[in-house]
C-alpha cells in the first residue's frame, strides 16, 4: 500500500466517534480536490424509468486504501472499477460510523451519471451507545442529520446509507424512524436528487433481526426513506413477498447480493448473475455487495472482472452520455505512463480515479473483444483495443444526444493490424420526448477507412457497405434527402495517430441514440480519442 508521502497533498479518512461527527467542521482551507468534484452528469438510457436500478456497495479491506489520497498514488495496480454503463449508484463502505466517499470515486462515478453515497453504520456495543447519544431526544437528532446534510454538500455526494446493527431501546424507536425521515427530507433540500437508502437489519421492536425480506417488522423506516437495502440470506420467497409489499415501489427495494457468496442464494462469486436474475424476475433492484471479491481473490482481476460483469450485463439497464461536449480516451485512471496528443510526458506508474475518463459498453456479443492498453495512447494512461477476427460491429455507447445546427465528431486511432475498411455508426432516432426511445430511424457512417475494390469483392462487406449507406438495415426508410451525409473536415496525423474529423448537420426531430464501430475485417485497432461537440456550420448560409 502507498504510504502518505506517496501523495502530494491530502487524504480522506472516515469520521469514528459521535464527538468527531458533531463536532466536524469545513474546513478553513479547502482542498482543490474536494471543491472542484465534478458534478453529477445527466445519462441516457434506452430502459424505461421503471426498470430495476443496480447499485454497487464498495466494501474493501474496511475502505480507504489507495483510494484515499486526493490525487492519488504510484500503484498502477490499485483498484479500480470501470462497468459504469449498468451502475445507478455507487455506495462507499467501511465499518467506521460515518464513511465519506474519497473524491476520486465521486469525480468517476459522476462523469458516468452515477450517484455517489456514504454511509453511516452504529454497530454492536460501540453503536449502542451512538445511538443513545443520537436518539436521545429531537434535538440531538436534528444536530446529528444536519451534519450529515453538511457532510454530503461539502463533499458533493448524494445520499446515505443508513445501517443501524445494534439493539434499540423500543422507547427511541419513534426517534429513529424520525431521524431517517429528517435526513431524507433534508438531503432532498440540499440536492434534489438525494437519496437515502435503510439496510435490513434493525426491526421496528428494536430488534437486531434481519429480516431478508420487506415487512411490517421494517417497513416504517422503508416508509421514511426512499428505499431498503435487504440483507443477503433471502429466498425466492421473501423476494415475492417483497414485491408483494412493495406495490409500485418494487424498484426501490434492493436484493442483497453478496459477491463473496457467504451464504448466499446460488453461492455468489461467478454465480452471482443467478441471484440477479432472481432479484429481476420479481422486478426488483439489486444490491451488488463487495464487487471487489475479483481483485481481492483472483489471479488475473481483468479476466475475472470480465467474466463476472460479462454475465451480469443481460439484467442491468446499460446508459451512456447525454451532453455535449463529450470526450473520451477511455483511459481508466492509471498507467505504465501518461500521454499527451501522443506523446510520453510521464515516464512513471500512476493511479486516480478523478482522470478515469468515460467507459464503454465493455459486454459484447460475438467475436469482437474489447480491451485497454496502456503501452500505448493517445492522452492519459490507455486507450481502447478492438481486436476482430473477420467483419464485425460493436456497440460503443448507447446514448441520448441532441444536437443544434451541426456536430462535429472526431476520432483518433491507429492500427496494430492490418488497415481494414473502419467506420463508426451513428445511430439516430427520433427524441426521447416524442417517440419509443429504442426507436432507430437512420444508421449514418462516419467512413474513417474506405471500403476499396479489394474489400468489396467480399459479398459480406459490400453488403454491410450498402446497408450503411442506405439506412435500410434493421430501421425505418426514410427519404435521404431529409438527411444531408457526413462531411469529412480533418484528416491529418499527429505522432502516429490518425485524426479524422466529420461534420453532421442537425436532423430535425432527431437524436444520437447509439455509437457502434464497424470493423470489415480481421484486425486491431486502437482507438486514441473519441470527441464529439456541437458546432455552427461557418459560412453555410442554410445554417
Amino acid at each position: 500500500m502507498s504510504s502518505r508521502e506517496d501523495c502530494d497533498s491530502g487524504e480522506l479518512h472516515p469520521l469514528k466517534t459521535w464527538e468527531e461527527l458533531i463536532e466536524w467542521k469545513e474546513p478553513s482551507v479547502n482542498s482543490d480536490e474536494i471543491v472542484n468534484v465534478k458534478k453529477l452528469c445527466s445519462r441516457a438510457s434506452h430502459h424505461p424509468p421503471t426498470y430495476p436500478n443496480t447499485l454497487i456497495c464498495h466494501d474493501m479491506k474496511g475502505g480507504y486504501l489507495e483510494d484515499r489520497f486526493y490525487k492519488g498514488c504510484g500503484n498502477k495496480d490499485a483498484y479500480r472499477f470501470y462497468r459504469w454503463s449498468g451502475i445507478d449508484m455507487f455506495v462507499y463502505f467501511s465499518h467506521s460510523l460515518v464513511t465519506i466517499p474519497p473524491p476520486g470515486w465521486i469525480n468517476t462515478a459522476h462523469q458516468h451519471g452515477v450517484k455517489v453515497l456514504g454511509t453511516f453504520i452504529t454497530e454492536w456495543d460501540t453503536g449502542s451507545a451512538i445511538c443513545k447519544k443520537m436518539l436521545a431526544s429531537k434535538d440531538s437528532v436534528a444536530n446529528c442529520v444536519s451534519q450529515l446534510v453538511k457532510i454530503a454538500s461539502y463533499h458533493s455526494f448524494e445520499g446515505w446509507l443508513i445501517n443501524i446493527e445494534n439493539e434499540i431501546d423500543p422507547e427511541q424507536i419513534g426517534l429513529l424512524k424520525d431521524f431517517v425521515q429528517r435526513l431524507t427530507l433534508g438531503m432532498k433540500e440540499a440536492c434534489p436528487s438525494a437519496v437515502v437508502i435503510w439496510y435490513d437489519s434493525v426491526t421496528i421492536e428494536g430488534k437486531l433481526k434481519w429480516q431478508n425480506e420487506l415487512n411490517d417488522l421494517n417497513r416504517a423506516f422503508f416508509d421514511a426513506c426512499n428505499g431498503i437495502f435487504l440483507n443477503y440470506t433471502w429466498t425466492d420467497d421473501h423476494l415475492k413477498r417483497s414485491q408483494e409489499a412493495a406495490g409500485e415501489r418494487s424498484s426501490q427495494v434492493y436484493v442483497g447480493l453478496d459477491v463473496f457468496g457467504r451464504n448466499f442464494y446460488g453461492g455468489g462469486k461467478f454465480n452471482t448473475f443467478k441471484a440477479m436474475e432472481a432479484a429481476r424476475a420479481h422486478n426488483l433492484s439489486a444490491a451488488i455487495f463487495a464487487q471487489g471479491w475479483t481483485y481481492e481473490t483472483q489471479d488475473n482481476f481483468v479476466e475475472a472482472e470480465n467474466r463476472l460483469w460479462d454475465s451480469l450485463a443481460p439484467y442491468l439497464a446499460h446508459h451512456g452520455p447525454q451532453c455535449l461536449p463529450f470526450r473520451t480516451s477511455f483511459c481508466q485512471g492509471f498507467g505504465e505512463k501518461c500521454f499527451l496528443r501522443g506523446k510520453i510526458v510521464r515516464n512513471d506508474p500512476w493511479h486516480n480515479l478523478s482522470n478515469q475518463h468515460y467507459q464503454p459498453l465493455w459486454s459484447q456479443e460475438g467475436d469482437a473483444k474489447l480491451s485497454l492498453v496502456t503501452c500505448d495512447a493517445f492522452s492519459g494512461g490507455g486507450c481502447l483495443s478492438l481486436t476482430t477476427a473477420s467483419t464485425a460491429t460493436v456497440r460503443l455507447f448507447v446514448c441520448g444526444i441532441s444536437w443544434r445546427l451541426a456536430l462535429l465528431v472526431s476520432v483518433c486511432y491507429k492500427w496494430q493490424g492490418p488497415v481494414v475498411p473502419f467506420s463508426l455508426l451513428l445511430h439516430l432516432g427520433p427524441t426521447t420526448c416524442t417517440e419509443d426511445v429504442a426507436t432507430i430511424k437512420r444508421i449514418l457512417p462516419l467512413q474513417c477507412e474506405k471500403y476499396s475494390d479489394k474489400h468489396m469483392d467480399d459479398n459480406a462487406h459490400a453488403e454491410r457497405c450498402a446497408e450503411m449507406e442506405s439506412g435500410s438495415s434493421k430501421i425505418e426508410k426514410n427519404d435521404k434527402n431529409d438527411v444531408a451525409e457526413p462531411l469529412l473536415v480533418v484528416d491529418t496525423k499527429e505522432n502516429d495517430w490518425t485524426v479524422k474529423s466529420f461534420i453532421i448537420k442537425e436532423v430535425e426531430g432527431c437524436e444520437l441514440k447509439q455509437i457502434d464501430i464497424n470493423l470489415g475485417g480481421g484486425s486491431t485497432l486502437l482507438i486514441g480519442e473519441l470527441h464529439i461537440s456541437n458546432q455552427c456550420i461557418k459560412g453555410d448560409p442554410s445554417s
